[in-house]
């Protein structure tokens, strides 16, 4: 008898172990892309400018300025201020899935599509998809893949085609930055980019990056960012991210 119910409780106590094991990891990963996405803007409001370098066979072959202005975890705001030929477009996010484009030529808004975020600016491999991180902590699926002393390793995959125009998103979050400074984008199951963010700085109490580096995985072309002149919490006002001021430049 004693046998027979040693050999149905060690099974369960098994069973018992793993599901607590995996409920355990479901628990964190959550609280790890909470993290991730708070951790994309801490501030109020913050702005800053962008300097965007496209390097092929290893000069710098275009170079495209742009400021950017962000409020609360959902709205975004970014204009391109040179060259002279792209000056004035913008793109104006409203939460994760919602996004505009500017084109001052013909002074037409219209609503970008989520298969179109992914496609580069102006020749470059930095997409639209790619201005930050908010919005995954709903509308994916997320997989804790590898826990170090200095990083957690989660995959994210869009639960539909709406939420991202990704397949798949390989974020590498750094547990003393408290940054998501590595992540790989896969478009159809397949590597399309690699983007590595650094060069912090802590002059606002908080590590805000300085530099952003993208490496397009099939032509192995190189985009590189700079991020200078942060403004933090200078009360932004939120008529400056709606598709009037859009239109009219403000």
């Amino acid at each position: 008898m004693r046998r027979s119910v040693a050999r149905w409780l060690i099974p369960l106590l098994v069973l018992a172990c793993v599901g607590l094991a995996v409920a355990q990891q479901a628990v964190d990963v959550r609280q790890i892309v909470r993290d991730i996405e708070r951790n994309e803007f801490r501030y109020a409001d913050v702005s800053y400018r962008m300097t965007m370098r496209l390097v092929e066979g290893g000069e710098v072959t275009r170079t495209i300025e742009f400021q950017v202005y962000a409020k609360g975890s959902d709205k975004l705001l970014v204009r391109v201020t040179a060259p002279g030929e792209l000056a004035g477009m913008a793109i104006l996010q409203l939460g994760p899935r919602t996004m505009y484009i500017y084109n001052p030529e013909d002074r037409s808004v219209r609503l970008v599509a989520a298969s179109a975020r992914a496609q580069g600016l102006a020749g470059t491999d930095y997409a639209a998809a790619d201005a930050s991180l908010v919005g995954i902590s709903e509308g994916w699926t997320a997989t804790l893949l590898e826990t170090t002393a200095e990083f957690y390793k989660v995959r994210l995959v869009p639960n539909s085609s709406d939420v991202s125009p990704y397949s798949q998103i390989i974020v590498w979050y750094d547990r003393a930055h408290e940054k998501a400074t590595k992540m790989e984008y896969y478009l159809d199951g397949e590597l399309a980019k690699t983007m590595e963010r650094g060069g912090f700085v802590n002059r606002n109490g908080y590590n805000d990056i300085t530099s952003v580096r993208i490496v397009n995985a099939r032509t192995h072309r190189v985009t590189e960012i700079e991020i200078s002149d942060y403004r933090v919490n200078t009360g932004l006002e939120d008529r400056i991210f709606t598709k009037r001021s859009l239109m009219l430049g403000e």
